[in-house]
């Protein structure tokens, strides 16, 4: 009787150069974006309706509205400013994204740890594993809050950021709590401060570049499209803004998840550990 290979894994089991771990972060990307980009539009999505609902899409369109009718001096005339957002339904929309924070923080993660290891990954798989660690998550999230005043110290908040950067996929794939996950990430990151700090910088800029460039498409859409009405401008706005998000915002979470198993490689022989694992084959 045949079953069903596990997936190959994609962990290189070595330490990896700088170029080596931006090449993999691609390499993974490619292979597994409509997974890790699903998730993330997934995690969007309730937040892009709260805001049509609430009318912020609303005041983007009429933007749009004024830009398509800079030529037209009659109809500048006759354009009502929209009434401002609905603040019952605006206070929820701000509720959701708190409330959804772990999963925003978590689900990507997840869903990177497991394809990288060569493990089942799927969109819903990735959200239920974060549903049981949401409450710890949501622990650290409070954590970092109740820091705030050091993190707007930006030089102490970047160096705390980066020797904190692996707590979420210790806490994902290692099943602590938040505390002894600031530990680990703090003892993992001791002495690669730099190399960690140029990475992320690396990619953070070259994420935001991607979505800037992928989100100024969201207004000139808006304004040619002739009669429809400015919520419908409005919601073309925030619908193209949230995919351009959705399509980059997995390759950071990644990059962080690469350089975790990677200092975890350097600092404590997990190559050795993995490929005794992979050497004695699963139980049967």
């Amino acid at each position: 009787m045949s079953s069903e290979a596990p997936p190959e894994p994609l962990l290189r089991l070595r330490p990896l150069g700088l170029g080596e771990i931006l090449d993999d972060v691609f390499r993974v990307y490619r292979r597994h974006f409509w997974l890790l980009a699903g998730i993330a539009l997934v995690l969007a999505l309730p937040t892009l309706l709260l805001q049509v609902a609430s009318g912020s899409a609303t005041q983007f369109g009429f933007i749009a509205t004024i830009l398509g009718s800079l030529g037209n001096p009659r109809a500048l005339a006759g354009s009502q400013p929209p009434p401002p957002p609905n603040p019952f339904l605006l206070g929820i929309t701000y509720l959701v994204l708190l409330a959804t924070i772990p999963f925003t923080l978590g689900a990507i993660t997840k869903a990177a740890i497991d394809v990288v290891q060569g493990r089942p990954a799927g969109i819903w798989r990735a959200i239920a594993a974060v549903a049981r660690r949401y409450w710890v998550l949501l622990a650290l999230v409070a954590l970092f809050a109740l820091m705030t005043p050091m993190f707007l110290c930006l030089p102490i908040g970047i160096w705390l950021a980066v020797r904190w950067m692996a707590a979420i996929p210790v806490m994902l794939a290692e099943g602590v709590g938040p505390i002894r996950a600031l530990d680990r990430s703090w003892t993992l990151t001791h002495g690669n401060w730099w190399r960690i700090f140029g990475i992320l910088l690396v990619m953070y800029l070259l994420q935001s570049v991607v979505a800037g460039a992928l989100a100024v498409f969201a207004f000139p859409i808006a304004v040619v499209i002739p009669f429809v009405p400015a919520v419908v401008r409005g919601a073309i706005i925030l619908t193209v803004e949230t995919v351009a998000g959705a399509a980059v915002q997995p390759v950071i979470y990644l990059t962080i998840v690469l350089l975790y198993f990677d200092l975890r490689i350097r600092r404590e022989d997990f190559d050795l550990d993995q490929l005794a694992r992979q050497a004695v084959g699963p139980a049967t």
